[in-house]
């Protein structure tokens, strides 16, 4: 199928005055998740902050009732994957991007976490705020996006890095600090022997809602991480979506979602 069309149509930026109904048909034919730009820097992004501090209470009632994980990750099985690595030991544990009271519950409940760092836009940090002192989270640290804590074992970047404009310097601000891994899941990496490091693409299975992100350049990315005395321990497909990246050729031939995990030299 030559998709040379259907990416020109939804690389548009009229997309997102399409009706949902329109994009649910669209998306259901093709399952085109992404689609390629001529962009070469990210684009400031207007993400809906879609929770609030009702629902976030709910959660927690909820996770009370059950003790389950009520909102799946982009890690699947994270807390057996933790325990591998720490067992029964106290960790410290930074969440990029969270925005779900239920994550920090569930590991809580299944690990020996002294500190749980959590960042994200200051609205959702601000609800984390309230939660905290409402439930007495003695252990739970909601920071803003551009704090770096200390000490901190085990970093966790939940499907996001992708779209951090700066995403070099912020990894670097966090490296400073020397955590023992840190891993990401669900992002998408191409193999093409190309210079670019990165390749922006518009996501299109949320439409209306218009978001950017990165496509990364794996070997380059590997390199960074090697530069800054990290090394690869983990790479594994992630299984959370079956994302389709035809319509990409041939642009990029090969392309990958992962999970990777890099822990200090």
């Amino acid at each position: 199928m030559n998709y040379r069309f259907i990416n020109k149509l939804l690389s548009k930026s009229f997309t997102k005055f399409f009706p949902k109904t329109i994009n649910r048909k669209l998306f259901r034919k093709y399952r085109i998740f992404f689609v390629p730009t001529d962009i070469k820097v990210l684009p400031i992004n207007f993400y809906p902050v879609t929770t609030s501090l009702k629902l976030q209470e709910k959660l927690v009632n909820k996770f009370l009732e059950n003790k389950k994980l009520i909102n799946e990750t982009s890690k699947r099985n994270l807390d057996k994957f933790l325990l591998e690595i720490f067992n029964q030991k106290s960790f410290s544990f930074f969440d990029v991007g969270g925005d779900n009271i239920d994550l920090y519950l569930y590991l809580s409940s299944k690990l020996n976490i002294k500190k749980y760092y959590i960042s994200n836009f200051k609205e959702i940090i601000v609800i984390f705020d309230k939660l905290k002192l409402k439930f007495n989270y003695h252990n739970l640290q909601p920071v803003s996006q551009f704090v770096y804590p200390k000490n901190i074992d085990f970093v966790y970047f939940g499907s996001c890095i992708q779209y951090f404009k700066d995403y070099k310097s912020y990894l670097t601000e966090i490296i400073k600090n020397e955590p023992k891994y840190i891993l990401f899941s669900g992002s998408s990496f191409f193999y093409d022997n190309i210079d670019s490091e990165t390749v922006v693409v518009k996501q299109t299975n949320i439409l209306p809602s218009t978001i950017f992100l990165y496509f990364f350049n794996y070997e380059k990315f590997i390199n960074f991480f090697l530069i800054k005395g990290y090394k690869l321990v983990y790479k594994k497909k992630n299984m959370t979506n079956d994302l389709n990246y035809k319509n990409f050729y041939p642009m990029l031939n090969k392309l990958e979602y992962l999970d990777l995990m890099f822990e200090k030299k």
